[in-house]
């Protein structure tokens, strides 16, 4: 069932700014001006109508909840902004062009794995695999007519083998993208665990630990293909 939530007086909300700044890669514009997207089992659109948002779509618990959370809608970024402007005046720059940017709490293994098929990339051509890969293992939701999928868990995932990854369009980022996967399902990665870490030392120490599965990866993948090594597509 579709729900509605309006936002008012909200200052520091530009959707063009949010959704095209590079930091995701399942929202796309609609000719009204809106965005369109797809996070978790919701899926939203978001215009903005002078100083108003308005979020509609379907969400799978309450609207409200659900946007206020995505889009960190309980911090005060007026008052970063205003603070960060003061300390250098080449990031005073940088608030002002992207004065509507909110970072927004993604899931944790759908940004794991876009990041790692972002690896010399561009921004068309991410969305496209990653569009690709969610409509081959997530689930399919039928909203105002349309075909919108969810981004595949990594139980979801693990069934596809490095020439499926690969006929997708993933290149060399294949077997890091399966090891990963094989990884976070078996309990290897904690995704769990780097959700719950405070300490932003261990954490990126933590982080750091996932590309050492990228030189096996590489073993795996010449193993899969061993007539060709480098020349995947990029």
């Amino acid at each position: 069932m579709e729900q509605k939530y309006i936002l008012k007086n909200c200052n520091s909300f530009e959707p063009k700014h949010i959704f095209e700044c590079g930091q995701c890669f399942r929202w796309n514009p609609n000719e009204d001006g809106s965005y369109t997207g797809i996070f978790g089992n919701n899926v939203i659109n978001v215009k903005k109508e002078q100083n108003e948002i308005v979020f509609k779509g379907i969400a799978k618990g309450d609207i409200y909840k659900t946007c206020r959370e995505y889009f960190d809608l309980e911090y005060n970024y007026e008052r970063a902004k205003e603070k960060l402007s003061t300390t250098d005046i080449d990031l005073k720059k940088s608030i002002d062009f992207g004065h509507g940017i909110r970072i927004l709490n993604q899931d944790l293994w759908e940004t794991l794995i876009s990041f790692i098929i972002s690896a010399n990339n561009n921004i068309p051509r991410i969305k496209g695999i990653i569009e690709r890969l969610s409509k081959e293992y997530g689930n399919e939701i039928i909203w105002n007519g349309k075909e919108y999928y969810t981004f595949p868990t990594p139980e979801e995932l693990a069934i596809a083998s490095v020439s499926d990854l690969r006929r997708l369009g993933l290149g060399f980022r294949d077997a890091r993208v399966y090891e990963t996967t094989r990884r976070a399902k078996t309990g290897e990665i904690d995704l769990k665990g780097l959700q719950e870490e405070n300490d932003v030392n261990k954490l990126r120490e933590k982080l750091l630990l996932i590309p050492r599965s990228w030189t096996q990866s590489g073993r795996l993948r010449n193993a899969v293909f061993p007539k060709q090594k480098e020349c995947f597509s990029c």
